[in-house]
């Protein structure tokens, strides 16, 4: 009896002994990244200003929805509209033609916090698709949901040289479509310290966060595809910029994201990686 109970319990602390590998997550940044199959990833575009004081709400609203969906969620934060004119502190104009572009798209947002989320129009009115704070952690969610319909791989090829940038974006559709796809490369910074209007007064050293940039693609409406794709058959576009010198290029990111155009703008699929 004595010798069964010594086997069993030499048993049992060898296997509380055996080591179980870390499991390490799959990086994505710094040169390409790309979609897991069948992982849908979901674009909000925040509509701001730095004399908004509602809005440092909604950032802090897209950083919280960040740490729950990590890498799934991707946040462009676009200064455009009557509260992003420069405050007397600001050093640093954020508006741009290129955002306006896009906010005329849509029409100015009415009221703020407001966001976009994959330019749907949730209410299917074929109205105004700016949606509350409230909202969009429930919409989020329900488009994460959804099956997508293709997978995006991105290649950032940036040079310290010369400040030059150059962008691959390879389409892979999961299924055939008889629809124009449209592509849309944009150019952020993360983290600009510069004035912002709160409640309380203005915060010269605020932390401004997925900060629009630039176009990297042409137009604000997105550069065609094509107008029919067939399952597994890759497509892909190239693009080449020059990164303006006042922005930090360690935190510069591409964010390209494949669309409808029209009526409907609705994002299909969306990807990030960082530029350099």
């Amino acid at each position: 009896m004595k010798k069964i109970l010594f086997f069993f319990s030499f048993l049992v602390l060898m296997i509380s002994c055996t080591e179980n590998p870390p499991v390490i997550p799959a990086l994505n940044g710094g040169g390409g990244g790309g979609n897991a199959e069948g992982e849908r990833k979901v674009l909000i575009e925040e509509f701001t200003g730095v004399q908004c004081v509602n809005c440092p709400d909604g950032s802090a609203e897209i950083q919280n929805l960040i740490a729950l969906h990590g890498e799934r969620l991707i946040a462009v934060s676009i200064h455009a509209g009557f509260f992003s004119s420069p405050l007397d502190e600001s050093t640093v104009d954020f508006r741009t033609a290129d955002g306006d572009a896009i906010s005329d798209l849509f029409g100015e947002a009415q009221s703020f916090p407001s966001a976009v989320i994959n330019r749907k129009d949730f209410g299917g009115s074929g109205g105004d698709i700016h949606v509350s704070k409230a909202s969009w952690a429930g919409h989020i969610q329900s488009e994460l949901e959804q099956k997508p319909q293709l997978n995006i791989e991105l290649e950032s090829n940036y040079s310290d040289a010369d400040r030059s940038l150059a962008v691959k974006v390879i389409v892979d559709p999961l299924k055939d479509a008889s629809e124009p796809w449209y592509l849309t490369v944009i150019l952020i910074e993360n983290d600009v310290i510069n004035a912002q209007l709160l409640p309380t007064g203005v915060q010269e050293d605020y932390v401004h966060k997925h900060v629009f940039r630039r176009l990297i693609s042409t137009t604000a409406s997105g550069v065609l595809l094509g107008e029919s794709f067939v399952t597994g058959q890759k497509l892909d576009k190239t693009f080449s910029i020059t990164v303006d010198e006042a922005w930090k290029e360690n935190d510069c990111y591409v964010v390209a994201f494949v669309h409808q155009s029209g009526v409907d703008y609705n994002v299909l699929q969306a990807e990030e990686v960082k530029m350099k």
